[in-house]
Formats: C-alpha cells, structure tokens, sequence
C-alpha cells in the first residue's frame, strides 16, 4: 500500500469521525429520545397485552407492519434502491417534496376519535380533522335532513392544513403526506410520518368531550423545515336551523386579537379582514354552534379572515377561510406546535371552560350594559328554573312575570303619571282652541298649566326609558340562549325558531312564506295595549310637518308582523307576555290603586298655591314672550305687505 493511499485512508477517516461529531446530539436531544423511547416501551407493552387478550388486534398489528412497508401502494423492496443505497423515490417526486419525497407514499385511510358528546374523523393523509359530528343530542332542524346529527362543516367542501416551507424544494403542505398510525387509546391517537434522513413529523391528537388538543411535533427536521408556518382552514357551513335567513345572520368568523376586545367579521355577508395584531384566538360560528382554534402562545401577526356568501345555495350559510401564521417552538432538534380545538354548541359555561379571554362573548347577549344583564341576571335564571321545570315555553312565562314585578314600581310611577294627564285633558282641549292659530302662543299657555297644576308631562318618559335595558336584554337573549333550541310550546315546535301556523304557498317580500302565530298574537297585543295607554291622554295639536301620532301608534302594530315574522318564537312568547301582564297591571291599578278624585283635589290645590317660577323658568317665559311679540310682528308685516 504505497503512502497516498494510506493518506486518503486517514482523510476519509477523519471525514467519518467529523461528520459523527458534528451530527451527535445534544445532551437535550438525548433526553427526549430516552423520554420518546420509554414512552414507546410502554406503549408496546399495553399493546401486547392487548395482543394476548384480543387477537384481533394481533391481526391488526400485523397489517400495520405489513403497511409500514407500503408507500401508496408500492413496496419498498418493488421501489428498489439507487447506487448510494437510498430508496429509489421517482425524481419528480423527488424534486416535488425533497426531503419529505418519502412521506408521500401511503394509503389514505380514515381514523376516528370519539367523546360522549363528539366524533371526529381523521385523514391518514395530513393526520389532521376532516370532519367532527355532534353526538349529543343535538339534531337538524331542516325538512331535507330533519333529525339528523349537527355537522359542523360539510367534509366534501372543507379542509384543514399546515403549510411549510422547506428550503430548496418550496412550500409543502400536512396534506401531501401520508401518516401511518402508531398507536391509539379510546381519547388518543397517535400518527407519523417519516423521512429518509430519520426525522419525522409527529401528530398526537387527545380528545376530551368538546376540546381537542393537538400537538405536532418535527422531530431532526430543524435543518430541513423552517419554523414559520400557516394553519390554513378552510370550511363551509352547513344550513342546521329552519330558518336560513335567520342563521345566516347569525353567522360569522369571531375573533380576539392580543390586548384588544372580541371581534368579528360582518354577519351573513362577505367580508374579509387582514389582523394587524397577534391573534389568541379564531372561531367559525353558526348560529348555535362554533368551530374555534387557539395557539399555545398565540398566532402571529398578519392573519387573513374571510366570509363568503353564496345566496344561491340552500343548503349553507357561509363559507369560511382563515390563514394564521404561526411559528413553532423551537427545543434542541424539535419543533413543535400545541393547538387547541372547540367543536361544539355555543354554551356560555363550555366556552368559558376553554380558558379563552372573551370567548363567552361568541354568544351574542348584546352588547355593554344590555350584555351584562342578560349573563349576570337573566341567564343565572333562566338555568335555575331549567333545573327544575321540563317546559321552556312555562320558563319563558315564569321570567315574564319575575321582570314585570321588577318592573312594578317603574310601572306604577308611569301609570300615575298618565292618570294626571288625563285630568288636564280638558284644559288643554280649550288651549288648543285658544290658540289653534298660534303655535307658540298654545305653547307658552300650556307649559304654564303644566306648572301651576305641578303636573310634569316628561315624568313618564323616565320610567319608560329605565325600561329599555330589560326590553333590549330580552331581545338579544332568547335568539341567542341555546337551550330553547328544540324546545317546543303550544304550537311552535321550537322556541328558537319562528313558529309556523299557516304556510304559505308563496313569498311575500320582506314578510316571508309563513304566518308566525305568537308574532300575530304580540301584535294584536301591542295594539290594544297602546290603545289603552292613549286613551285618557290629552290629544295632540297638529303642527305643520308633524306626522299624526294617532296614526303612527295605529301603524306600529302592523310593523312588527314584519318584523318578528322570522324571529325566535321564544322572543314572541315573550313580549306577548309582556303585554298581557301589562294589560292586567293597568287595569288593576287603575281600578284599585288610582284614586282620580283624589289626583284632582291635588291638582287643585297646586293651582291655588302655585310654585314660585325658578330663575330659569322665568328667563324661560321671558324669552316666549319675546317669542310670542316677534311673531305678531312678523304676522302684522305680512298682512300690510299683502294690502299694499
């Protein structure tokens, strides 16, 4: 052996033992492998219990061998091997997926996991979530699919991915590989897919009622997969409810950016929004039901949302898109990503349960004080009589009346306000005759009855206007409580939908093919109701551009057969409650807690001894007067110009 082959010996040597240097692992990437490796064993020995007491799954563990010697249907040993002793992958496929090329083979095979209250399916190809179906009693409410389980999305026009990029090769997608299942457990389950090198990708999903946890890891992949990645989502909604109008409209991507409030994109249209914030959490919601992602230290900057309606199609609500940038942890020759899922029903305690900031706010109780309302006071009593009574309709009825008793004091104060009016009527009837030809002047004359009686014609307003916090909470909460979903009362089988006494077989615009009975019922109510609160009230002069108020208060009944039309018949059970109870108020109190005699004595004796005029009240009727005085001169002017 002469020296320059000795030499090149020693070269390729010292070649050898730098690249095992250079390679050899980390004290960190030690103890993960033996963290990996005991996790392995005992994964192998629950396995071979399993074995000996099912054979079965002795079968069936025998075909994952056989498949993990299987790429798409080719065999290895069928692929051959090149000179180099690498396995003989097809260059296009090669140079499509570079490093990965090996994952791509493999059959597509579908795996379950399922909770009492959620099954969810899984691609072996990508290993993540393609469909997840609710299990707990929830049904559809529509005529082509009636009683059929909740999909939160249609599988055959959704998708869920993670995109990449591998230097050299370009962007490379969870769904371009095949993942061959490891292991699993009634709540786990386990996939990988491998690389020639001896990296993998590791996917290990852990299901628990309607949370999922889904860690994916890139094991020795530190040099080939860069860590700034994309959770691409992608679903369509599926129509659940009987109304599609009124889902749609309760439709919408929510969200919370880092530091800022709950968000979401426009309801029951397109729209789109790039974040400029990080972003802690992403939902898809439908109505009654939500699909939501969040991040282990949240999403990066840069998100894209988007809505899309397509109106021609019946038989979904909205078309959901979202990119999320995200970057994933870095540990020694690992990265990795911890996600968290919720598939399920817009329930304020589960939602709360996920940790989440804001997330309760998906339900739309209302917003500031109105929302504040609806989850400290009227939820809170709703769930204590739904623990105790079978009927939602009977609950519905049951709050009603705990609002209106509330209510009483600001009822009663309204009431006695209206009884004093009433007495004025006649001395205002004879001012309006006074002056029918001058409006200021009739005016000025009746502000001062008002204050010689001590009779204040806004005391009224107040107590009305100390109402509207209840009466807007009621009517962002029974659309949006889903515990009336499915619930059914009289006629209306159910309270979270428009009820239907006569079908119509057309369309009316803006009304729609359908008669909501209680709608009718509620507004027949309103009407008698208003008939009944301005029947004793003085009656108001007409002032040029002024609309007729008698007939506004006419109208407003036909209105709301529009309106509620479509609405939740739980919200029209309400109201008309409402009305009813308020009718059976005004007619008690004006007969057994109104004393008109007496009102009239005191307002008697407030003229006899009238109260001294504030200063303001006094520059006040100055300035009438000057009013009164620059009118008449203006009239005079007028009449002298004409005769001349």
């Amino acid at each position: 052996m002469d020296r320059n082959t000795i030499i090149g010996f020693v070269l390729m040597f010292g070649l050898l033992m730098g690249y095992n240097w250079y390679t050899a692992p980390t004290e960190e990437e030690i103890a993960e492998m033996e963290r990996l490796e005991a996790e392995a064993n005992a994964d192998a020995e629950k396995e071979n219990d399993e074995v000996s007491d099912n054979p079965q799954t002795g079968d069936k563990q025998a075909d994952f061998i056989e498949e993990e010697e299987d790429y798409n249907g080719v065999s290895l040993d069928n692929l051959g091997f090149d000179s180099l002793g690498l396995i003989n992958i097809p260059h296009e496929i090669r140079k499509q997926y570079g490093p990965l090329a090996l994952a791509v083979f493999g059959d597509d095979k579908e795996h379950y996991l399922k909770s009492s209250v959620l099954e969810i399916k899984l691609s072996s190809r990508g290993g993540l979530p393609f469909s997840a179906t609710l299990i707990d009693g929830n049904t559809r409410n529509v005529i082509y699919s009636e009683g059929d389980p909740i999909e939160l999305w249609d599988p055959e026009r959704s998708s869920m991915d993670l995109h990449f990029d591998v230097p050299g090769t370009g962007r490379i997608k969870l769904s371009d590989l095949s993942f061959l299942l490891t292991s699993e457990t009634d709540s786990t389950i386990y996939f990988r897919a491998i690389t020639e090198s001896g990296g993998a990708i590791e996917i290990v999903h852990t299901l628990e009622g309607y949370e999922l946890d889904t860690r994916i890891t890139f094991r020795n992949l530190g040099r080939e997969v860069l860590p700034e990645q994309h959770l691409v989502w992608s679903a369509t909604g599926l129509r659940n409810e009987k109304g599609l109008e009124w889902e749609r409209q309760h439709t919408s991507i929510f969200f919370k950016e880092k530091d800022r409030g709950r968000d979401y994109l426009s309801e029951g249209r397109s729209d789109e929004e790039t974040l400029e914030y990080n972003l802690e959490w992403m939902a898809f919601k439908q109505d009654f039901f939500s699909v939501l992602v969040s991040k282990d230290g949240g999403f990066e900057k840069g998100a894209v949302l988007i809505n899309e309606l397509f109106e021609e199609d019946t038989t979904s609500t909205l078309f959901f898109s979202a990119d999320l940038p995200m970057i994933a942890e870095t540990r020694g020759s690992t990265m990795e990503h911890e996600l968290s899922f919720y598939f399920g029903p817009n329930d304020l305690e589960l939602l709360n349960n996920t940790g989440l900031s804001e997330v309760g706010k998906i339900i739309d109780y209302g917003w500031w004080i109105f929302g504040w309302v609806n989850r400290n006071f009227i939820l809170p009593i709703y769930h204590f009589l739904n623990s105790r009574l079978a009927s939602a309709g009977l609950i519905i009825l049951i709050i009603t009346l705990i609002i209106k008793m509330f209510l009483f004091p600001i009822t009663w104060k309204n009431f006695l306000s209206s009884a004093k009016m009433k007495m004025l009527r006649p001395d205002i009837e004879k001012i309006n005759e006074e002056h029918k030809d001058d409006s200021t002047a009739r005016q000025q004359a009746t502000m001062e009855l008002y204050r010689k009686t001590g009779v204040n014609p806004m005391a009224g307003c107040l107590p009305a206007l100390l109402q509207m916090p209840i009466l807007y909470a009621m009517f962002r909460f029974f659309p949006a409580n889903i515990d009336l979903r499915g619930k059914s009362f009289l006629w209306a089988d159910d309270l979270a939908a428009y009820d239907s006494i006569v079908d119509l077989p057309f369309t009316i615009p803006m009304y729609g093919s359908h008669i909501s009975g209680f709608t009718v019922l509620m507004a027949i109510s309103i009407f008698f109701y208003m008939r009944m609160t301005t029947a004793g009230q003085p009656p108001q002069s007409s002032q040029p551009g002024m609309p007729n108020m008698k007939v506004i208060q006419n109208f407003i009944p036909f209105t709301m057969l529009f309106f509620f039309n479509k609405f939740a018949s739980g919200l029209s059970l309400y109201y008309l409650a409402a009305n009813l109870v308020s009718i059976g108020q005004m007619l008690i109190i004006k007969r057994y807690f109104i004393d008109e005699d007496k009102i009239l004595a005191q307002i008697d004796a407030n003229v006899k001894n009238p109260k001294k005029k504030s200063a303001f009240q006094e520059r006040l009727a100055e300035m009438q007067k000057e009013q009164v005085k620059k009118t008449k001169e203006i009239k005079a002017s007028k009449k002298r110009r004409k005769k001349k």
